[in-house]
């Protein structure tokens, strides 16, 4: 069964989503409206084209994306939606499109030639990640030109930017900011992002190894990494620059190196190589990710303790802290934030209901008028932090479940699809089998540790550290000097309520091999095993 949230009360979202028009949605109260800053004057009135790329049958991360960016926007009528995707499942979505986008201008794209091209440069490695990520519209947003100017209405060789972003996504600002700001001459503009350096996606030591190329000699392996997950790309700079053609060329060195160039991707690694920073920088609040990851890593959980969060706030956030770090994530940055992002494996749509443990996060300051199912409160050092699910801010944006286009099970796309799903939900619901893993642990510790602690003869127990009270002897000879330590291995198996089976550290007949004493033999040493 497909995860549906249950009816939220926010029927006023429900009646913005579905009927108000493009011109009608940015009088929505949705969001705080600000002014741009950087806002060209002369701009006011050209058209913002706003690209998707995606060959998902499930069309909801879209309309989500587009429902939110247009509920956000001061000028929705000036924006176009392009969404790009296979000549199949074009037919869908301009459906799809026509029934939950009404009055937003959408245009819908496919070519199977560029499609087809684009795919040819595309080698998978298993050390990229997901096979999803080999998809040709993953490399996509390189070759938006070529997709527009073939079916866009309007598109024209005049258009001058194009902004690409995630279908996981929900917008919280109004993309006009961005699409009117001074790019200062760059071919594209992207948020910087250094939690996440660039060694960790490139193989350095196999690019050493490229023949000489000039291109390759200033590349940092310490430098920021830019996040992709929203792109404004000017078309004339881009194309100046032949972006797209160093991508390319990328992709050519990947195929024929003898070790892995890349790894943790597979668009993003050619396309960080190709502009090697030369990119405008964006704002951090129009990239707030990891919306939809399963767990943060030991430095962002400890990032994240700096902060003052500690054992009592996270459990009731309903975070468990584990040894690779803290399970679900937690994220701070949305409650200011212009873009959330659900990038990682939990993603609202693939969960189940009985899900619980789910990402959660700080509430957006615009959204603070509706009420959410779950809401806690943490104080953090004086500071109030109000969180809801992740999830449910998601599903503020959708209005129901009728934009899956499931595909007939008998074949290769259904198979396929399937697949997809259950790879997803696998990883969405991994936490449960962590959680009872874990719990199970506890409880086999927690049944050794009572053996242990079990009374025997003279109230000692298995595991307590002792000493010899006097010598000790074993058929008239001295084995164990007084003040020897031992360990109490158990009863007695002859004489089990009268005496102790204790091994000593070192006998002077230099065996390994147990004793069986009577209590008053031997007194309690220091415990080494007291804070168990």
């Amino acid at each position: 069964m497909r995860w549906r949230w249950p009816a939220l009360a926010l029927t006023s979202i429900t009646v913005i989503s579905l009927c108000l028009t493009a011109s009608q949605l940015h009088r929505s109260q949705l969001v705080g409206r600000e002014a741009g800053t950087d806002q060209d004057s002369s701009s006011v009135d050209e058209l913002i084209h706003l690209c998707i790329c995606g060959d998902d049958s499930d069309f909801r991360p879209a309309v989500v994306a587009i429902r939110s960016a247009v509920a956000s926007a001061r000028q929705p009528e000036r924006f176009v939606f392009h969404f790009i995707t296979t000549p199949d499942l074009s037919v869908r979505f301009a459906r799809a499109a026509r029934l939950q986008l009404p009055g937003i201008h959408v245009e819908v794209h496919a070519d199977e030639d560029v499609q087809n091209t684009i795919q040819s440069r595309i080698e998978f490695r298993s050390s990229a990640g997901r096979k999803g990520l080999a998809s040709a519209f993953n490399f996509a947003p390189f070759y938006l030109p070529l997709f527009l100017s073939q079916s866009s209405e309007t598109y024209s060789a005049q258009t001058r930017r194009l902004i690409y972003f995630d279908a996981d996504i929900v917008i919280l600002g109004d993309l006009a900011d961005i699409f009117d700001m001074d790019m200062e001459g760059k071919p594209c503009a992207a948020v910087p992002y250094c939690h996440q350096k660039m060694a960790k996606y490139i193989n350095f030591n196999v690019l050493k190894t490229l023949p000489y190329l000039g291109d390759t000699e200033e590349i940092d392996p310490g430098s920021c990494i830019a996040n992709r997950g929203l792109l404004l790309i000017d078309v004339k700079v881009w194309s100046s620059l032949k972006l797209t053609e160093s991508i390319e060329l990328w992709l050519e060195r990947y195929r024929a190196a003898d070790g892995e160039l890349w790894v943790n991707g597979m668009s993003q690694p050619p396309w960080l190589l190709a502009m090697n920073g030369n990119y405008m920088r964006l704002n951090a609040d129009w990239n707030c990710n990891s919306l939809g990851r399963h767990s943060m890593d030991p430095t962002e959980a400890a990032q994240l303790r700096k902060m003052g969060f500690e054992e009592e706030h996270l459990t009731s956030l309903r975070v468990e802290t584990t040894s690779w770090g803290l399970v679900p994530y937690v994220v701070t940055c949305s409650s200011t934030a212009k873009l959330l992002h659900y990038n990682g494996a939990m993603k609202p749509w693939l969960l189940d209901s009985d899900t619980v443990q789910v990402p959660v996060c700080t509430m957006p300051k615009s959204l603070l008028e509706y009420k959410f199912n779950w809401v806690q409160e943490v104080d953090i050092l004086g500071t109030t932090y109000t969180f809801v699910t992740c999830s449910e801010i998601w599903a503020l944006f959708l209005a129901d479940d009728l934009l899956y286009s499931e595909p007939a099970n008998n074949t290769a796309e259904g198979a396929e699809e399937m697949e997809k799903l259950a790879d997803a939900k696998t990883w969405a619901n991994k936490i449960n089998a962590d959680r009872e893993k874990r719990q199970k642990d506890r409880e086999w510790r927690e049944k050794q540790l009572a053996e242990r602690r079990k009374k025997l003869a003279g109230g000692y127990y298995i595991g307590q550290t002792i000493q010899a009270a006097h010598d000790i002897s074993v058929r008239g000879k001295v084995v164990v000097r007084k003040n020897c330590e031992g360990v109490v291995q158990g009863p007695s198996l002859n004489h089990p309520t009268e005496r102790l089976n204790v091994l000593f550290k070192e006998r002077r007949d230099k065996k390994t091999r147990s004793i069986n004493v009577l209590p008053f033999e031997v007194k309690p040493g220091e415990d080494k095993d007291k804070d168990d």
